[in-house]
């Protein structure tokens, strides 16, 4: 009765892979719905000035909510971006999202 058990319960699984299977094979054959994928990004030139004159550490806060100067400039090839326009943005190498244009160091004339 136990081998007859035991093949009973590996039949099932075999049979929820073979589902599984199915499943992602319809759906791999399938055509995309838009054609490719778009990534969007929204830039912010509305901020100018520094609180500081420092260059960012890597996914560190450069520019906090509500605020209207950056804490420190984020290094190159690096963009200040977050999430939204009212939350905190980080230095990150991403340039998708909402990126904060920082000015360049124009201390001189500051």
């Amino acid at each position: 009765m136990a081998a007859k058990g035991e093949k009973v319960i590996r039949r099932s699984k075999m049979s929820k892979v073979w589902v599984a299977f199915a499943v992602f094979g319809a759906i791999s054959i399938l055509p995309p719905a838009s054609g490719r994928i778009v990534k969007r990004s929204y830039s912010d030139q509305s901020v100018r000035g520094y609180l500081t004159e420092r260059t960012c550490w890597w996914n560190e806060v450069c520019k906090e909510e509500f605020q209207q100067l950056f804490r420190c400039r984020c290094p190159q090839w690096s963009y200040c971006r977050s999430p939204g326009r009212y939350y905190n943005a980080y230095c990150s190498m991403t340039n998708t999202g909402y990126i904060w244009t920082q000015p360049t160091w124009d201390w001189e004339t500051a």
